[in-house]
C-alpha cells in the first residue's frame, strides 16, 4: 500500500471512529451517569451519618470518662469514711474496755462503801 493509501485509511478509520463514538451509546452512559450520582450521594449521607455517629461516640467518652472521675472521687471518699469508721469502731470497743474497767472498779468502791457504812452504823451504837 502506498503512503496516499495508508493516509486515506487513516482518515477513513479515524471518521468512522469519531462519527460512531467510543461505542458506548448515550442511553447506557446517562444511565451509567446516573448511578454514579446516585452512589456519590450515598456516599456523603453514609459519610455525614458516620460523623454523627462518631460525634456521639466522642460525647459517649467523655461522659464516661467524667462518670469514671466521680466514681474514682466517690470510692476514694467511700474509703476514708470506711477508715473513720474502723478508727471509731476502734476506739468505741476501747472505751467500752474502759467503761467496763470502770463499772467494775466502782462497783468495788459500793461494796467498800457499804462495807464502811455497815461499820460505821455498827460503831455508833
Amino acid at each position: 500500500m502506498s503512503y496516499k493509501g495508508l493516509v486515506n485509511l487513516s482518515i477513513i478509520i479515524l471518521v468512522s471512529i469519531l462519527l460512531t463514538g467510543c461505542g458506548v451509546s448515550k442511553e447506557k452512559y446517562n444511565k451509567t451517569l446516573k448511578q454514579k450520582q446516585e452512589l456519590e450521594s450515598q456516599y456523603n449521607k453514609l459519610l455525614s451519618e458516620k460523623t454523627a455517629i462518631r460525634a456521639e461516640f466522642d460525647q459517649l467518652v467523655g461522659e464516661k470518662l467524667a462518670l469514671k472521675n466521680e466514681y474514682d472521687k466517690l470510692l476514694g471518699e467511700k474509703n476514708a469514711l470506711r477508715k473513720e469508721y474502723d478508727t471509731i469502731v476502734d476506739e468505741k470497743v476501747t472505751l467500752r474496755a474502759e467503761c467496763d474497767k470502770v463499772s467494775g472498779e466502782k462497783k468495788i468502791l459500793e461494796e467498800r462503801v457499804a462495807i464502811l457504812e455497815k461499820e460505821f452504823k455498827g460503831s455508833k451504837r
